[in-house]
């Protein structure tokens, strides 16, 4: 029986520190039926000159900088596979990821996309923390925010099609929305198993000041969820002022992040009045941990484990 033909994409932006490990870690699954698309979003580093290297493994393709939704959705829409997924260009996969994953989506027909759990990895590819990923909890994700699906996710192209991509409008976290609609379609799997690394160093997103603008997105996310979606749970419905206030404090913590400590304090009034669970002691500890310095954070994390 003939394996179905898996593509990944990579979209690539000033990444010559991890690019390469990257690639390789693409080039080296068991899995033999995958296409590989590099896209290189208009670098200004020495990115292009070091994907030469795997020009004839590799579909390496340059652009003019468009962001990374619409670079995505360009590289999804060149695929010739049946079975979509990328990678960002400074995490990796482990060997057997995209093996086991096709496997795990082929004995799940009702699931219209699957993800591994993944280590948390430093600038020099060291473990910092082993299983990061939990079961998609779509609640949680309206609600708190909160979504775990790391590297190496592949959906079904029929469901891609349906969804349309990215929504190129975000820029904070446009695979969150994405989630949200592409489970309409089908259950989304999580696969217990340690398949890929992701990536935290300085110039990773996840550390990136945002503007107040951006920050926004936050409550766009579900503006656009309540107002375009049909047949919403009632525990959701239940929770939208809860909802809300989440997202206006995790305003106010990157706003902290800027500091801009008027402008934080303006949000978290408006998260706490929205959820009044926001005036715990447990959340204004999240605030001084996300306003102190890199020292202090650490020793206000290990205060809080003890």
């Amino acid at each position: 029986m003939t394996k179905p033909l898996v593509t990944i994409i990579t979209p690539t932006y000033n990444q010559v520190d991890y690019i390469v490990e990257t690639v390789r870690s693409v080039l080296c699954q068991t899995y033999e039926n995958i296409e590989y698309i590099v896209i290189d979003d208009g670098s200004t580093d020495k990115t292009g000159e070091v994907l030469q290297q795997f020009s004839e493994q590799v579909k390496i393709v340059r652009q003019n900088n468009s962001g990374q939704a619409a670079t995505l959705n360009k590289g999804w829409n060149m695929a010739q596979g049946s079975l979509l997924g990328y990678l960002s260009s400074d995490d990796i996969l482990y060997p057997d990821a995209v093996a086991r994953l096709v496997k795990r989506l082929g004995d799940s027909p009702d699931a219209s996309c699957i993800f591994p759990d993944c280590d948390l990895i430093d600038a020099n590819s060291t473990v910092i923390k082993k299983n990061v990923c939990r079961e998609f909890d779509l609640i949680k994700l309206i609600i708190e925010q909160e979504c775990h699906i790391g590297p190496g996710a592949l959906f079904r192209r029929e469901a891609y099609n349906q969804t349309g991509g990215w929504n190129s409008d975000y820029t904070l976290a446009p695979d969150r929305e994405f989630w949200a609609r592409m489970a309409k379609l089908g259950d989304i799997t999580f696969l217990p198993e340690r398949l890929a690394g992701y990536r935290l160093h300085d110039q990773s997103i996840s550390y990136k000041e945002y503007s107040d603008k951006v920050s926004h997105e936050y409550v766009r996310f579900l503006d656009d969820y309540f107002e375009t979606s049909s047949g919403i749970s009632i525990n959701i419905i239940n929770r939208k002022d809860e909802a809300y206030g989440n997202a206006y404090f995790l305003i106010a913590r990157n706003a902290l992040r800027a500091k801009n400590w008027k402008l934080a304090w303006h949000y978290y009034k408006n998260a706490r009045s929205l959820n009044p669970k926001l005036r715990s002691v447990s959340a204004k500890f999240q605030l001084v941990k996300t306003a102190a310095s890199k020292p202090i954070r650490r020793i206000l994390s290990k205060l809080s484990l003890a």
